[in-house]
Order: C-alpha cells, then structure tokens, then sequence
C-alpha cells in the first residue's frame, strides 16, 4: 500500500452487537501491521474502516481510539424532483428542471450513496408534493400512474407545488423534454435498487411531503385537493401505504401538514385529523402487515398545533412519532446557535412528547464553496442534544444533484456533493465525531490538494466563510424568498438599503445567556443611539461592516502565496477563485452596511447635516467598486442561472442595480423642503373662524406635490399661488367655523423622485384649557357595518377625505390600502389571505364580515359547506349594539355606543 509507506497493513473488522449504543466503533492495534475495527453494528464497523482508511490516506497515525456519533441521525435534504408532471416543493430554478434527468442515472445515487456514507451520512429524506404517480401504481387507480420522465426544456418555468400539474396533452408549444423512457414497472425496480443501495451503504430512506397536493390525481375518482374530500382521504391513505410496501427500505413518512391545506376547517376534517386519517392510518395499515417494521412518522411543526396533533393521533399505533422544526428557518448560515428555537418550539408542549428533527435549511450559498471547521463543530456542538432525534440538511430552492453552472467542461456536469466536498464532509462527519480539530481537516486539504499550504487555505477558507452568517445576524429575514446573499436579491429584485437594512431587524441573539454569537444593532437603533448620546450594548454596524472587511482581508492575504503553488489543478483554481468573490462580496456588504449607518445618521437627524449623506454615497460608491470586482471573478467561472425563489443570479444585471442605488441615496440629498407660512405650532385662532393654511414647498427636481390633512383628513382644496401652496374655507368646508378644540395640521410633499417630507402643527381654536391633548385620532370617520350588515369578498369601501380603502379579497383577506383601487400604495393592516386553500377548488367559496357580539368577523362559506370563521377580533365584554368604523387615523374600530359614550373594543393597529 503505497499511501503506507509500501507496508501491508493487517485490518480485522469484527461486528459485536450492542443495541445501546448504535454506529459506535473501536479501533485497536494489536501487533506490528495489524489492527482490529470492532463494531457495535455494520454502521459501526463500517465507520471505523472509513476511518482507519482515512488516516492511511492523509498520513495520520492510527491510534487506538473509542467512538460513537455525536449526533444519532445525520442527514440530507433533497427536494426531489422527479418528473415536471409531480414537482417536489419549487422546480421552478434551472438546478431542479436540469436535475430531473439525474434523479434517474442510478450511477449519480451510487457516486453520491457512497460519498454520504463516506462522510458519515446515515439519512437521505427525499422531499416531494406528490410523488406517488411515478413511484407507485394502485390496482384501484389503475391510471393515476404515469410512465416516463418529463422536464422543461427551457431550462426553468413557474411551477411550484401549488400548481396543477402539467398535462403532456396541454403542451402546445413543445416546451416538455423527454428525460427517459421508462414504464412505471420499471420505475419501481429504479427505486428499490437505489433505496438497496443506500440500506447496504447503512443510510436510511425518509420521504417527506407537503399537503394537500395530489398532482395528476385531481379530477380523478372524485379526488380533490380539499382535506375534507373523503375520495381524497381514501386514495391518499392508500398511497402512502403502498409506498411503504412497495419500498420496505423507507424507515420514516414526514408531512409538513400545511402549504396548502385548510387551517380552518375543525374537527375531524381539520388539518392535522387529515394528516392521521390518511398518513397516520396508512402507517397503521403497515404496521398491521409487517408488525416487526419499524417506521417513523415524523410531523413538522408547520402549520400544526401540538394540542391538536396529540388529540388527533391519540389511537396511532403506527410506532414512534417525532417532530420536525426548521432550526434557523432557511438560513442555517447565520448563527452557531439559532434562537428560532427558543422561538418556535420551546414550551409549545411537543418537547414533553416528542424528539424533534433539526431541519437545516442552507438557502444562502449555492456557487461558493464554504469551508469553516470552527462553525461547523460549534453549531453542532450547540444543538439541543437532550430534544433531537437527529438532522437533514438541505435547501428548498436548489437541488443539489449535480452541478450546471460551471464554464469549464473538466468541472461542469460533476456532482454537488463532489464539488461542496468539503462542506458535506465538515457536516457529516463532524456530527459524528465532534473533536475532530483543525490538524485532521488540514490533512484533508493536503490530500485534496497537494501542492499547497494547507494551513493557510484552512485558516484564509474558514475566514471568508464567515461572511455569510455575519451577514445574515446582522440583517436577518428568516425565509428563503427574503435574501440570497450572493445575489443581494430577494424574490421580487434587487435588495436596496431601504429594503435590506432599513425594513429588517437583526438576528435575534439575546433568547439565550452565553450564546456565542453576540447580538447585532440595527442601523436606524445605532443611529437614534448615537445621535442622542447613548451606546448600545452589541455589535453596531460599522463594527459588522469592519468584521466583514477582515474577513475579506484575511483571505485575500493568502491567495498570492496559494495560487502561486496551484499549478494545474482546475479544482484548486475554482476553490481559490470562490474564496475571493466571496472575499469581494463580503467587502460590498461592509460598504452597503457603512453606508446605510451613514444614511440611517442623516435620515434621524432630520436631514440637517448634509456630510452624513455624503459619507453614505461614499460608501455606496465603494460597494460598487466591490460589486464590480465580484463580478469579474464571478464572470469567467459561473454561467448565470434562475434561482427558484431569488429568480435571476445575474452579477453582471444586478450591477446596474448597485449603481443606481448610489443615484437614489445621493438624490434624498433634494428632498422636498415645506414649512406653514402663515401659522405657528401652538398657535391660536378664534372660535368659530374660518382657517386659511399657507405652504411654502419647494424642491430641487421641481414643485413637489403637497397634501394638508385636518385632524387626519385630506383637504380637497388645493393650489398654488405664487410660491406657496393655499388652501382656505372658500375651497374646503372642513376650514369654516371651526369648533373650539385643538386642530392638528399635518403638510406633506412628495417629489418626483417619491421623496417625500412631512410638516405638522397643532392649533387651538377658542379657549382651549392648557395641557388639552388632540383626540382626533380615535374619532370614528365612517361606519363601515352595522350588526346585521355585511361586507362581501369583492366589496370596496371607499374613504377620500382618508385617502385609503377597505376590500375583502377573493382569498378572504381584508386589507385597508392607501391610496385607492387601482392605485395602492400600500397595506396599512390586514388579516392573512390562503383562506381559499386547497386550491383550485372545485367550488368557488363566498367570503363576507360581520359584526357579531362584538366582534368583526370574517367567514367563509360555500353551498352545502358549514361556514367557517376564518378571523376574529376580540370579544365584548358585554351585549351591546355594535359596529365596525374607521377612524381619522386610518384604524379600524368595533365599538359600542351607550348613553352618549363610545366604547371601543378593538382596533387595528396604527399604520405607524
């Protein structure tokens, strides 16, 4: 053996059951040449040959040691997409329609089953909607099955898995593939000598699906995609039975119960009485089949309650029960130890009950190799051990087959697991054996990589892959739709510092005492701080944008040395060349941060001191120069490629993006400037005068328009004269003979550019005593329902004087909008819509508010369907007449009025 030194070495393994302590090993040295590998199952034996091979092969001593895994289950996560016909969760992105052909090479899930076991893997979960029509047939759905596999030839599409499903006779325009030909028979023996495989590797097979999605079932034997459809019920029961059968490799059934289940049915058709009479009596059909099997059924958190699911469940006697909860919801590259625990299961009552799976969702880093030992070890070191029952790891908008995006033909087409090997192995391997340090990985790296320092690329890798996660605690927005750093994008574009630092908050960090990532201040906080004197407690933002700048410096400090020893070696290359774009974007992230913290300076400073917002478009400059250089390294490695939920990963796109955002910021530079003219804060006029208003308003771009509310209502009379802006009684009835009282004005201008300033004064009108507060914000403008009237899904209530609007949309959400139909600008309260779920629905349900004992409610309702209350505000103390108003500032109100006096019930929250 060359990689011994020409010596032969002399290995026992030797398999001693012991079922208390599963997949450990012990490695002992037992002559000259000769070593023994005891196992306490196949899984340990075989972990502990994987071992002994891999310190011949870097050139470790073997020592005698004593191992167990640190983390019991250690898996991965694939979003499966199979067919274009039944999508997993999103196949929208060019990864998932470019690796249905993949999921169907049995040779890329024996390369891809054998590095997982390799790295210590001992879970595959396979995620889909609805995979059962190409992985199983019914004899009594005898053509739900469907033969053959099918993709988007143009590479990405808009399907996700709330779309029906793609029909081969609909295909006009010839945009479907043919990935393979193959029967459904065939099909079936694909699956069982792949999910074989992976049992004779020792990785468990777990199928995880969303509800209620029954792709190319709908329309067929009554089945719908309605929870309460007993056709459904049946036919989905039978599915996931004959999956288990057919599959007797599969150790666990997941269901993530909602996405597009009916959270507002009740009884025995809400949703978690449908996840157990179709899942849940399904395992119990196997179980009375195959009574020695062992199968677990895992219930996400999403969507459930754990109260309902217990009540729902009490007579399951399918076997062990788990729970599943996203750990740091889609971006486990954040913190080293996520607080969304704390958040979303702790004291919910499912730790008192169940173990819980850790689902760890990278939807932040897709090209870039990431490489940090040290934030490995401790987020896994920081788990909590006493309540999991193990992990999978994975992204729900990229499937991570095999790779489609690299220029150069010698990498492009490898698998994901061949070029992230480095990730992958960190993962598993360091959830099994937590101790190992940074001399193994070291060695790792000099056998990958001969011709370098391996030291230096460890420390210069680990450096850079820090960016990410200081970037996600700093600016934190959980889902995977709301940030993809290496695009600087969110579903709907390009993430502006308005949209980015200014709407979000930083990472929550503080749940916990000693946690290990210190919490981070937002730009606005750290601004009023500063501003007023104090200091917070945290990292401030120019104390991020400085971390991630020697983030940057460390790694780029060490290229020169690296490439000069890379020679030939392609792999090498890319490797060198990710670590310096993602140098480069963490360096634009740092300017972005400073100059929004320069920007957040001036905004709360009222504008007043011009140097703060030329410091900001300084740095926004600088982001651009780090964007440009991002892109150049970016540009000859990566072709782009449409992302399923960030959309277009186009460097070179977004760089107008990053440019414009300089033009933006340094225009809030003019902004509107107004002042009352011809009255003062604190002023007073006589009772029973008519007012006039006079504004003064100008603006660089030129006139700004301007609008004067009264006590919160829009003043129709609006002019110019001269320089200034008037309005008088002769134009507004609101300004004649005005009561005693207090009058609050409030002036706006908006410019071109929609930026816009804001001016406001309080009056007093007659002999007003002192101290008198304004009341006029709780003063009910328009009653919208009386008891007994309703308000229905296409209705609109129109407020001019409010400048807003009520309707109640088709999904049965309520929203008040500024501004009027046809021209939003934007929500000022409302309730959650996906209250027509499941969709489509064969029936169209009618939605419409009342105001019932109290209480403004929302229902649902449909021909022979009881209706459902899918809102509710919070009921009256007592009986009473009661009534669902406006009020001058924008709220909406139930009250009560007796003897003279209103009594308020509820209401919305200020828009504020």
């Amino acid at each position: 053996m060359d990689e011994v030194g020409g010596k032969s070495l002399n290995v026992t393994l030797i398999v001693q059951e012991d079922e208390s302590s599963p997949e450990a090993y012990q490695i002992r040295s037992v002559g000259t040449n000769r070593v023994r590998i005891t196992g306490t199952d196949a899984n340990g034996a075989m972990y502990g040959g994987l071992e002994v091979a891999d310190r011949l092969r870097l050139g470790l001593p073997i020592e005698d040691q004593d191992q167990k895994p640190f983390v019991k289950k250690r898996g991965v996560k694939i979003n499966i997409p199979l067919d274009i016909r039944t999508p997993s969760f999103d196949d929208s992105g060019g990864s998932a329609q470019k690796n249905i052909e993949t999921m169907w090479d049995f040779k890329f899930w024996k390369e891809y089953l054998d590095d997982l076991a390799r790295y210590r893997y001992n879970v595959v979960s396979l995620w889909a909607a609805h995979p059962f029509p190409t992985m199983i047939k019914l004899e009594e759905y005898p053509d739900i099955a469907i033969d053959d596999v099918y993709y988007s030839k143009e590479g990405s599409l808009t399907t996700t898995h709330l779309d029906a499903a793609v029909r081969l006779d609909e295909d006009n325009k010839n945009k479907l593939g043919l990935g393979k030909k193959i029967t459904i028979d065939e099909k079936i023996k694909y699956w069982q000598k792949v999910f074989q495989y992976a049992q004779d590797r020792g990785i468990e097979i777990m199928m995880v699906h969303w509800n209620v999605h029954l792709h190319g079932a709908v329309g067929k034997y009554g089945i719908t995609n309605a929870q309460e459809n007993p056709a459904t019920i049946k036919y989905l029961r039978a599915c996931v039975r004959e999956m288990l059968l057919t599959y007797p490799q599969i150790t666990g059934i997941g269901t993530c119960a909602g996405e597009n289940d009916d959270k507002y049915l009740i009884n025995e058709y809400m949703t978690e009485h449908f996840v157990f009479n179709s899942y849940g009596k399904a395992v119990m059909d196997v179980k009375e089949l195959q009574p020695d099997r062992d199968i677990r059924f895992i219930m996400r958190r999403h969507s459930t309650e754990y109260p309902d699911v217990r009540n729902a469940f009490e007579d399951y006697t399918g076997g062990k029960m788990e729970a599943s909860v996203k750990y740091a919801v889609a971006h486990m590259y954040s913190s080293r130890r996520p607080q969304e625990w704390e958040k979303r299961i702790v004291d919910e009552g499912w730790l008192d009950e169940y173990k819980v799976w850790l689902n760890l969702r990278n939807d932040d880093i897709f090209m870039h190799r990431w490489g940090s030992p040290d934030y490995a070890r401790e987020f896994i070191k920081w788990m909590p051990h006493e309540h999991i029952a193990g992990f999978y790891m994975g992204s729900d908008t990229y499937v991570w087959g095999r790779e489609f995006i690299s220029k150069n033909p010698e990498m492009s087409g490898r698998l994901e697991i061949d070029k992230h090997w480095y990730n992958f192995r960190l993962w598993g391997q360091l959830a099994y054996n937590n101790e190992l340090d940074d001399s193994y990985w070291e060695a790792a790296l000099k056998h990958r990589f001969p011709s370098i320092d391996a030291k230096r690329l460890l420390a210069a890798w680990e450096s850079v892959s820090e960016v990410i996660p200081q970037v996600n605690r700093s600016v934190w927005s959980p889902t995977d739709g709301s940030f993809a750093a290496e695009g600087a994008r969110r579903t709907t574009g390009f993430l502006t510092v308005d949209g980015y630092q200014f709407e979000r908050p930083a990472m929550v960090l503080n749940r916990i005492e000693n946690a290990p990532d210190p919490q981070c201040i937002t730009v606005t906080d750290w601004a009023k701080a500063k501003l007023a004197g104090k200091e917070l407690e945290g990292v401030t933002p120019l104390q991020v944008a400085e971390n991630l700048d020697s983030y940057a410096a460390d790694a780029q400090a060490a290229l020169p040395a690296l490439r000069a020893n890379m020679g030939s070696n392609v792999e090498l290359k890319e490797t060198l060349n990710d670590i310096d774009s993602m140098a480069f974007l963490g360096r634009y992230y740092a300017d972005k941060m400073r100059g929004a913290a320069k920007l957040a300076l001036y905004r709360e400073g009222g504008r007043q001191e011009s140097k703060y917002l030329d410091q900001s478009v300084s740095h926004l400059e600088d982001a651009v120069d780090e964007w440009k250089a991002y892109s150049a390294v970016l540009t000859p490695q990566y072709k782009t490629q449409i992302g399923a939920r960030a959309n277009s990963m186009d460097w070179n796109g977004t760089l107008k993006h990053v440019e414009q955002e300089v033009e933006t910021v340094r225009e809030e530079g003019d902004y509107p400037k107004l002042r009352f003219a011809n009255l003062t804060d604190g002023g007073s006029i006589p009772a029973g005068s008519d007012l006039r208003v006079e504004i003064e308003a100008t603006d660089g771009n030129g006139a700004p328009e301007v609008q004067l509310r009264l006590n919160g209502l829009v003043l129709n009379a609006n002019r110019k004269t001269g320089d200034r802006y008037v309005w008088s009684a002769s134009n507004d009835e609101l300004l004649k003979s005005l009561e005693a009282g207090m009058v609050h004005l409030e002036a706006e201008a908006v410019d071109k550019n929609g930026l816009r300033a804001s001016e406001a004064i309080d009056l007093k009108v007659g002999n007003v005593s002192k101290g008198r507060k304004n009341a006029w914000e709780d003063e009910i403008h328009a009653v919208i329902l009386n008891e007994g009237e309703t308000f229905s899904n296409g209705d609109i209530r129109k407020f001019p004087r409010l400048n807003c609007y009520l309707i109640l949309a088709d999904d049965g959400a309520l929203a008040l909008n500024s501004g009027s139909p046809g021209n939003n600008e934007g929500k000022i309260w409302g309730t959650n819509g996906k209250a027509n779920r499941p969709n489509p629905h064969p029936v169209a349900f009618r939605f419409y508010i009342a105001v019932e004992e109290g209480q403004m409610r929302i229902y649902r309702e449909k021909p022979d369907h009881p209706k459902v209350v899918i809102y509710q505000t919070r009921s009256a103390s007592g009986p009473g007449f009661y009534k669902l108003g406006v009020t001058a500032s924008k709220r909406l109100a139930v009250y009560g009025e007796a003897n003279g006096k209103r009594k308020t019930v509820w209401m919305s929250p200020s828009e504020n």
